[in-house]
């Protein structure tokens, strides 16, 4: 007989006997042994879990329910935590030697992303230097004596028919029409940058950069607070005066050519200057223009910036007459021309010395209704 299931019965057993009393204990014991023994003997053998004695003694067989195996969890697989590549690395990319040309308007940036600080600005044709292609997407171009960084996406190594050259060392750029054999004329103009501190006033700044060629070196500033008239837009013509302040962007306008031709020459008779005279020569030809730098001549030129086609953006009321301004206004000094690319050579006061092609210029004049500006000398 199974061991436990005796342990039990034998538990039971001495229940008995002291609920009989201790009167013939041996005999009990003796005969209830016998008889659980034939009582174990039919459960095993018909596989029942209990039997029962004409109702007056019973057994069950308790088996033990067997705790369940514990299911454990898999061990997580850790996934390592990837190193970031530190902010101010530049990430790994081709090295390169090449010209490229800006496909359109573009910011140059500080670092290789587009939150880190503007530091300049490509138009469309532009030319810059890249130094390397970066694989996250940007190129690394030289820029102001130092490295800066420009969207690959807006760049191409195709040389454009409309070349805007920034910063035109024009000293090289002469050089090579040498030995080219090129139809080229150059005035030696500096430029001189409106920004920051006149930035709506391309018009006064051609005016400073003329100046200062012709040996006079008036500041951009003095001559826009000291001689340049100013009026309300709205209230005044712009060939009568300037619409708004030069030194502030924001709601100004500009002026045309006989308000600038006013400022000069007060300029010249504040400095006793009787030697030179402003000239409006709105109205001339690109022959016209072309014939005054090849005789040593800068003219100041109206026309649109980045040579962006023009179009109205304000109407006023003047005296019974209808103004239209022309939206994207701009100035530039003719400086020079390639008769053999058929481009032209001006000192632009948003970019520097810039390559622009001729008929476009001259579209874009056109637009800006012919206004010119020369100062001649007598």
């Amino acid at each position: 007989m199974n061991s436990k299931i005796r342990n039990r019965i034998i538990l039971w057993m001495g229940a008995a006997v002291l609920a009989l009393g201790i009167t013939g204990c041996a005999r009990v014991l003796e005969t209830a042994s016998d008889r659980f023994d034939a009582m174990i003997g039919d459960v095993l053998s018909t596989g029942q879990d209990s039997y029962k004695d004409n109702g007056n003694v019973s057994i069950r067989i308790l088996t033990a329910t067997p705790s369940p195996e514990p299911t454990l969890s898999p061990t997580p697989t850790l996934t390592p935590t990837p190193t970031p590549t530190p902010a101010n690395i530049e990430p790994p990319g081709e090295r390169v030697d090449e010209l490229v040309y800006a496909t359109s308007t573009v910011n140059i940036r500080a670092k290789w992303n587009a939150e880190s600080l503007v530091v300049g600005g490509l138009y469309e044709n532009d030319q810059i230097h890249r130094v390397a292609v970066l694989e996250n997407g940007w190129s690394k171009v030289s820029y102001n004596s130092d490295y800066a960084y420009v969207r690959s996406d807006f760049l191409t190594t195709e040389r454009p028919k409309v070349v805007a050259t920034v910063h035109l060392d024009t000293s090289k750029y002469a050089y090579e029409a040498i030995l080219n054999n090129e139809d080229v004329i150059m005035l030696g103009v500096r430029n001189i940058l409106q920004k920051p501190d006149l930035p709506a006033g391309p018009e006064i700044t051609c005016l400073a950069i003329v100046l200062n060629y012709l040996g006079d070196y008036p500041d951009k500033v003095s001559l826009a607070e000291n001689y340049l008239t100013l009026a309300e837009p709205g209230s005044a013509s712009p060939y009568e005066a300037y619409l708004g302040d030069p030194k502030v962007a924001e709601g100004s306008y500009g002026c045309y050519a006989p308000v600038i031709v006013e400022a000069a020459n007060r300029y010249f008779a504040d400095k006793g200057n009787t030697r030179k005279k402003a000239m409006d020569v709105s109205g001339s030809t690109m022959e016209d223009m072309l014939n005054f730098v090849k005789n040593g001549t800068p003219v100041i030129v109206w026309g649109t910036t980045n040579l962006v086609e023009s179009k109205v953006t304000a109407e006023w009321e003047i005296n019974g007459e209808l103004i239209q301004w022309q939206g994207y206004e701009h100035c530039t000094v003719l400086i020079g021309y390639n008769g053999t690319r058929e481009t032209v050579i001006v000192a632009d006061p948003l970019r520097g010395i810039v390559e622009f092609d001729m008929v476009k210029y001259y579209q874009r004049y056109a637009e800006q209704h012919y206004n010119a500006v020369i100062i001649s000398s007598k």
